[in-house]
């Protein structure tokens, strides 16, 4: 027996150690649905979106959704005002440039006015008929500018139409992405032969870009292929005002070189509000060239040498100017936004206040309601339990009551009128009521 009872010790003193093992090793919760293969994930928390304590959480989100989205648009109109400045600064910075460039140009052309020699420059060559057109459309990048890219298609797309009912296809150079994607979505009723040759349109205009454009519409006119190059782009005029306009690039004309419209642009503000003051450019007079001066090469050469960088500045012109009207209408239409997304907060506050104050006037009227009832109901029922009191405490005071004869066992008549006696009385003599009526 001594040997068993030392086995079965060393057994529970085993048991014992597991269970206390147990006991304080760590435990994993695993709800109901786990089983061996498979992953319990945690609770997920679910998100109330109805009206808790007088506060519609949806209509909540969506007011400070509306408030982000005024407060991104009037960041992107400060951007753009920003970027107007910086436009006229490049216009400020390319002018002399262009106006002594302009100045020699036609200071040669006068000198050799008479001679026929300006008509056998390739760049200002007028052909007797016009049989082949470029044209080069001139677009943003991006959207988000109202309609400044919409006006452009369809003056480019009315252009083209023009140009089909004389017989003519155009050939199409396209700069900005915008225009890009126009030709597939908006003008694909209309016949153009697009070259393929296509320009960013990018935030900071440099002299490469604008030599490489012009190289590209030079080429296309030198080479034949067309007789004449137009550009289709958005003329400035103040910053609510913009108009897309069809102008001659190429050939150029001797006697008119320059723009008899040509005005600058200066973004100025007054009374904290943008604006924008334009000033006329006077007319570049031709230098002056006297009889005595030796030409290193033939004036026809360095006309040839000229005429591409007027034509570049030319572009440098159109640029900033399209550049100019891009943000002017950025601008617009972001301010036009900014109110909007104040107008459409200011009216979902109204319904959320609406709302929270009826929530808060109905909790008060059921509390209301629920005060008065305390205050003007019956009480005859008797009093309430006792602390102490229960359901089967209350059962064996009524029993109690009952086996001591203080509780009737017939229910009492309550008190009434006066003649509820004699109506008692009368039927207990067998008479009835309506025999005494």
């Amino acid at each position: 027996m001594a040997p068993n009872r030392s086995s079965l010790g060393s057994t529970l003193a085993a048991g014992l150690a597991l269970a206390a093992v147990w006991s304080f090793a760590p435990r994993r919760e695993v709800d109901d649905l786990s089983f061996v293969g498979s992953s319990v994930q945690p609770p997920q928390v679910r998100e109330h979106k109805v009206a808790l304590n007088g506060v519609d959480k949806a209509m909540k989100d969506r007011i400070n959704s509306v408030e982000k989205t005024g407060k991104l648009t009037d960041a992107m109109r400060l951007v753009a005002a920003a970027k107007v400045r910086r436009a006229q600064d490049g216009v400020k910075k390319s002018r002399p440039f262009s106006e002594e460039l302009t100045s020699m140009i036609k200071g040669i052309v006068k000198k050799l006015k008479g001679s026929g020699m300006e008509a056998e420059l390739p760049m200002l060559r007028v052909p007797e008929k016009v049989t082949q057109v470029g044209i080069l459309m001139v677009t943003s990048n991006r959207g988000l500018c109202g309609g400044y890219n919409a006006f452009i298609v369809k003056k480019a797309k009315a252009r083209i139409q023009t140009l089909n009912d004389q017989g003519i296809v155009p050939k199409l150079i396209v700069i900005g992405n915008k225009g890009k994607m126009a030709l597939t979505q908006r003008m694909y009723d209309v016949n153009f032969n697009y070259t393929g040759t296509f320009f960013d349109f990018p935030d900071t205009l440099k002299a490469n870009l604008v030599s490489n454009i012009g190289d590209a519409v030079r080429n296309l006119f030198l080479s034949g292929e067309v007789d004449k190059v137009e550009v289709v782009s958005a003329k400035f005029f103040n910053l609510v005002k913009n108009e897309a306009m069809v102008r001659s690039l190429l050939p150029l004309t001797p006697t008119g070189i320059e723009d008899p419209e040509d005005e600058t642009f200066k973004l100025t503000s007054e009374d904290g509000k943008l604006k924008v003051e334009k000033e006329k450019v006077k007319s570049t007079k031709a230098k002056e060239i006297e009889n005595d001066v030796i030409f290193d090469q033939t004036p026809d050469v360095i006309l040839n040498s000229m005429l591409p960088l007027y034509l570049n500045s030319q572009l440098l012109s159109i640029l900033f100017d399209s550049q100019a009207s891009e943000l002017s209408s950025r601008m617009t239409a972001m301010k036009a936004a900014t109110d909007n997304a104040k107008e459409v907060k200011k009216k979902l506050l109204r319904i959320f206040h609406k709302k929270r104050q009826a929530s808060i006037t109905a909790e008060i009227a059921e509390i209301s309601a629920g005060a008065l009832s305390m205050e003007d109901g019956d009480k005859s029922a008797g009093p309430p339990l006792g602390l102490f009191d229960n359901e089967e405490s209350a059962s064996e005071d009524f029993l109690k009551e009952l086996e001591s004869g203080s509780v009737p066992e017939s229910p009492q008549m309550p008190d009434g009128p006066e003649d509820r006696g004699e109506l008692k009385n009368l039927q207990k003599a067998g008479l009835k009521y309506t025999e005494m009526m």
